[in-house]
């Protein structure tokens, strides 16, 4: 999260424009990898299909005859010792094969009563009776163990995963020749010769299968570096299984004697089916990769030396009928020659050389995979050394295997141990590569003295995955820390040429270009993306938007429940900053509820100020202010910030004296913006001399441009009307008019205005002008000044508006209410200036006896229009008189000064007022303020009438006494 200030609002002083900034935030986002961690859920998923699979095998052996029957048998009573359930504690905290013998007696005994006794039962209903004991025993499990249902779950799992594993193995040898054999069938299977191929087709088509596997073989082995097309290992183990099945029945000749192909083979073949895929994919979801590598190395192995031997068996023993074109596939299994004993003993002695040849590989795969099981399963248990023993004992078994390294960084993640994290990763990294850990190894490289390391890790894992959008995004954002921009453009296009998530690198780029000011790019880039649903790149074009000067749709509002995430909150901040001068303040409720959330503390100033700007916006200056002060006391860091921000805020409102006090303070604080602001604010509230000692102190702030600013304005303030008049430029007639307004004769003010002969500055001149004169009470004059400028403001923007609320003041002082009344919704005004129309209709409601109608318009006038001393004034004095006795119009003129502690009327009719109340306490501190903001005879002259108000209010307090 970066911070980007962005305009807020604009407003020009003796023609300097003067803008507020607040922090915006961009995002920008790098790909990382979370540590290992585990689920549970894949293991109940396991645990429920074996539990069915078991179910159907006990029923399914009780079919056999009495010697394959107790061979089934023992194969069950090993495979429910491999679940270790003693270490479960079922029956107490000691440790029993109590609850193994309950579950062997009833299983074994059920399926001996069905096998001896109960023959007649139906295959359907023994393997209901199984299920309901596997049930039983699965509840007396769960209900009883010490652990947790999902940790015992995931405990039955990976113990019984090295049975579940010899189960696979034993069946993928067991279906590794079946390719060929269906190859065979569709070669021979037609009804006559002449739709039979010929021998030549059945090698060509079987040596291109083998050939595939070879080729799979040899790049296994890496003997073979080209990238060609392959067949994948899953796929032609899931052609076995399908062939499987077929070439089970067409053995039932063989087995047909112990057990029936119907139920029983078709049973026992689905269910060694069904536990083989659950192995695999158990592999898979848990990324054991030793496992998921020795599946797939198994299959090929097997697949190519059985299959290889098969095609040997049939082409010795039925090529020449093959050549003949006889229904080879219905005598199959009927060697004259090479017998299948020889085909299963050259077959297996093959495999063993490659296992053996490769050092045992395969074995120490196995138990690598088995020990990464229980890693997890510890891990799980929360008991991180016994964890971190058995991924060692995995490391051992299957050197620098992903799994156990990266489960063991995880583990040195969470302690903060960074060597030894990056000291695994690079072992994954040179057994198993691929993107994630090459991104995860490049985030260790952050800090800037590690710049070239981690460009080194990134360029390396580019190399080897010329297609990763993750990186390429990564490398982009590495080079955004240097002036090299040429680079970082060429990886955002890469990460986005290769993403599958195009609006992240779009919102990465979005936040490049705004942070490198590349407005033609961003506003391309804006357009293209426009109606994305992706937070973060809403963020960012909510703070692109509010640079340009583009505002929101209001379609695109954004208030989550909660802010649960980065994004989450900067997508809200950013359009509430965006929505300020919308008139919207939704966003009120959902930042008072955010403030009301513990969560949210990292936030709390920014949502504070927020608050804020949406009050002063939008009409409750009282509260804004109240909101912004305590962050400037509250926030040591960034009070001059805040006080800036306070002080361009009665920039905006034309309480000059107000906003020269909040710059000092901002000056005081070391805020620089705040100099030459200070110096202008002083010259708007009329005091030349102090503005120019103001001005000479922004040379202090090293800020070029600022000083050259107001070294001009300097210039012009010390200048006389004749000079000015003769010399000046038309710009600086116009700042010395405003300035100097109130001390000029009206001769002098027509004289500067008929001076200035730019267009533009002109109109500005000739809205100072009717000020004065409305200042001066000189109603017929300024009238016709407002009717010789009307023409020249023709245009509807800012200049114009004021225009219009000059004439709409001036029908309002003259009490020309219904002239008032009939052009106050027809003229143009902006949105801020329409606010006085509350003022107005209370005013009239008010002159026309409608006491209650005035009573509510000046209410909400004076919360929106507080910083106006007329509007307070004039509430005030209609609320002493409508409602006398009562506190209304002493409160008002309280909100008033405590909002404008430099207005000399407001104090002056609070003075007053606290007199008519008995307040004489704060009545006198008024007075005392009041001396430091009059001159001495302006005081001494309201002092007298102080005392004569005073004695009044004592007078008829005593009278109310008598």
């Amino acid at each position: 999260m970066q911070v980007v200030p962005v305009p807020v609002h604009e407003v020009t002083r003796l023609l300097e424009p003067f803008t507020l900034y607040a922090d915006g935030y961009l995002l920008l986002e790098q790909y990382d990898v979370a540590p290992a961690m585990v689920h549970t859920w894949p293991a109940a998923v396991f645990l429920g299909i074996l539990s069915i699979c078991l179910a159907f095998y006990t029923a399914a052996i009780s079919t056999m005859r009495q010697v394959p029957y107790f061979a089934g048998i023992s194969l069950l009573m090993l495979f429910l010792a491999s679940f270790n359930i003693d270490l479960l504690q079922v029956f107490g905290a000691e440790q029993s094969q109590a609850m193994l013998l309950v579950a062997i007696v009833l299983l074994a005994g059920l399926s001996y009563g069905f096998q001896a006794f109960w023959k007649h039962i139906a295959f359907g209903w023994r393997v209901l009776a199984m299920l309901v004991t596997i049930i039983v025993l699965g509840v007396a499990t769960f209900t009883e163990a010490e652990f947790a249902p999902d940790l015992t779950a995931l405990h039955l799992v990976n113990y019984s995963s090295l049975a579940t594993l010899i189960a696979t193995l034993l069946f993928i040898i067991w279906i590794s020749y079946e390719n060929v054999n269906a190859l065979l069938w569709i070669n021979t299977q037609g009804k006559t010769p002449e739709r039979r191929y010929s021998l030549w087709q059945f090698v060509l088509i079987a040596g291109l299968y083998l050939t595939n596997l070879l080729l799979l073989y040899l790049r296994h082995m890496g003997y073979l570096q080209t990238d060609l097309i392959y067949v994948n290992g899953y796929l032609i183990l899931l052609l076995s299984v399908v062939a499987g099945f077929w070439g089970m029945q067409q053995r039932e000749a063989f087995y047909g004697k112990y057990f029936p192909f119907r139920p029983t083979g078709a049973v026992l073949y689905l269910v060694f089916t069904t536990i083989a895929f659950l192995s695999i994919g158990y592999a898979y979801a848990n990324a054991n990769d030793p496992l998921t590598t020795l599946f797939h190395t198994f299959i090929i192995y097997t697949h190519l030396v059985y299959g290889s031997v098969f095609f040997l068996y049939l082409m010795i023993n039925f090529g020449k009928l093959i050549k003949e074109r006889k229904a080879v596939h219905k005598v199959v299994y009927e060697p004259r020659m090479f017998t299948l004993f020889s085909f299963f003993l050259m077959s297996t002695v093959i495999l063993a050389i490659l296992v053996i040849r490769t050092q045992y590989s395969t074995y120490f795969q196995a138990k690598a995979g088995y020990y990464n099981y229980l890693g997890d399963l510890y891990t799980a248990s929360q008991n991180p050394a016994l964890a971190k023993r058995f991924y060692e004992e995995s490391d051992v078994y299957d050197i620098n295997n992903v799994k156990a390294n990266y489960s063991l960084a995880s583990m040195y993640r969470a302690e903060s141990q960074r060597n030894n994290e990056i000291l695994h990763l690079k072992g994954a990294l040179g057994k198993r590569p691929n993107p994630k850990l090459y991104v995860r190894m490049a985030n260790l490289y952050d800090e800037k003295q590690y710049f070239f390391e981690k460009l080194y890790v990134l360029h390396e894992g580019i190399n080897r995955f010329p297609e990763s959008s993750e990186i390429y995004n990564n490398m982009a954002l590495l080079y955004m820390q240097t002036s090299v921009t040429d680079s970082v453009e060429y990886y955002f296009n890469l990460a986005e040429k290769y993403s599958s998530n195009k609006e992240v690198i779009q919102s990465n780029r979005l936040a490049f270009y705004t942070r490198q000011a590349m407005l033609e790019p961003a506003r391309a880039l804006l357009n293209e993306v426009k109606g994305a649903d992706y937070k973060s790149l809403r963020s960012n074009m909510a703070a692109l938007r509010q640079l340009l000067g583009v505002n929101d749709r209001p379609d695109e509002a954004f208030a989550p429940d909660s802010l649960e995430q980065v994004e989450d909150f900067t997508l809200f901040y950013n359009q509430t900053i965006s929505r300020l001068n919308n008139g919207d303040t939704s966003q009120l409720k959902a930042i008072d509820r955010y403030l009301k959330m513990p969560g949210n503390q990292l936030f709390q100033e920014d949502l504070l100020y927020s608050k804020g700007l949406v009050h002063h916006y939008n009409g409750r200056p009282k509260e804004a202010r109240s909101i912004v002060e305590n962050l400037a006391l509250a926030a040591s860091e960034r009070s001059g910030y805040y006080y800036n921000a306070l002080g361009i805020w009665m920039l905006e409102e034309g309480n000059y004296l107000a906003a020269a006090h909040y710059f000092k303070q901002a000056k005081d604080l070391g805020y620089t913006q705040a100099f030459l602001s200070h110096g202008y604010a002083l010259a708007m509230a009329h005091k030349p001399a102090d503005a120019v000692n103001a001005l000479q102190e922004v040379g202090y702030t090293g800020l070029e441009s600022a000083t050259e600013v107001a070294g001009q304005l300097q210039q012009v303030l010390q200048q006389s009307v004749q000079q000015t008049i003769a010399s000046g430029s038309d710009a600086d007639k116009v700042k010395y008019l405003q300035t100097y307004l109130p001390q000029l004769t009206i001769e002098q003010v027509d004289a500067l205005v008929k001076s200035v002969k730019e267009k533009e500055l002109h109109r500005v001149a000739l809205l100072s002008q009717i000020d004065y004169l409305m200042h001066q009470q000189k109603w017929r004059l300024a009238n016709k000044a407002i009717k010789m400028a009307s023409p020249q403001l023709q245009p509807e923007g800012e200049l114009r508006s004021k225009l219009n609320l000059q004439q709409l003041k001036l029908w309002h002082y003259t009490k020309n209410y219904d002239a008032l009344l009939d052009r106050m919704d027809n003229v143009y005004l902006t949105r801020l200036d329409k606010r006085y129309k509350l003022y107005f209709k209370a005013s009239i409601a008010a002159a026309k006896g409608r006491n209650r109608e005035a009573a509510e318009k000046y209410s909400q006038a004076v919360k929106i229009l507080l910083f106006d001393e007329e509007v307070v004034k004039a509430a005030a004095a209609f609320y002493k008189q409508y409602a006398p006795d009562e506190m209304t119009a002493y409160e008002i003129l309280l909100d008033g000064i405590t909002y404008n502690p430099f207005s000399v009327e407001l104090h002056k009719a609070y003075a007053l007022e606290s007199l008519d109340k008995g307040l004489t306490s704060y009545a006198e501190e008024a007075l005392t303020t009041l001396q430091s903001l009059l001159s001495a005879s302006e005081y001494t002259t309201f002092n007298k009438q102080f005392e004569s108000h005073h004695q009044a209010a004592a007078k008829k307090a005593d009278d109310w006494q008598l």
